[in-house]
């Protein structure tokens, strides 16, 4: 299992899916998926799988160590599937950099 930090915005490759944080509520997260053109919308609270296919199970978590304020803004999103798939974040794959003197990684929303 791989757990990420998704900021709302940004998003992440999982095999052929395309998964992006749209908000973050007190109760749960909605994401938004993408496969083969077609896009789906789904509210999910925390702890509840949200099955992708029959190999790929994701499940969104609450951030704790920031306080309340900054934490509305993300949450984990723990990934279950088999090694041989992939799983990317969008600022790896695009390799885009906010700051060219220390190449540190962009943190924004590429979809």
């Amino acid at each position: 299992m791989l757990t990420v930090t998704r900021r709302v915005g940004e998003s992440l490759k999982i095999g052929e899916y395309r998964l992006m944080l749209r908000t973050r509520s007190v109760g749960g997260v909605t994401l938004t998926t993408l496969h083969q053109g077609q896009i789906s919308i789904r509210d999910i609270e925390f702890g509840q799988p949200l099955q992708l296919n029959q190999e790929i199970i994701v499940y969104p978590y609450p951030n704790n160590r920031e306080g309340f304020s900054k934490s509305i803004h993300q949450a984990k999103i723990s990934i279950s599937a088999p090694k041989h798939i992939k799983i990317q974040r969008d600022e790896l794959e695009v390799g885009y950099c906010r700051n060219e003197k220390t190449n540190q990684k962009y943190l924004g929303a590429m979809t």
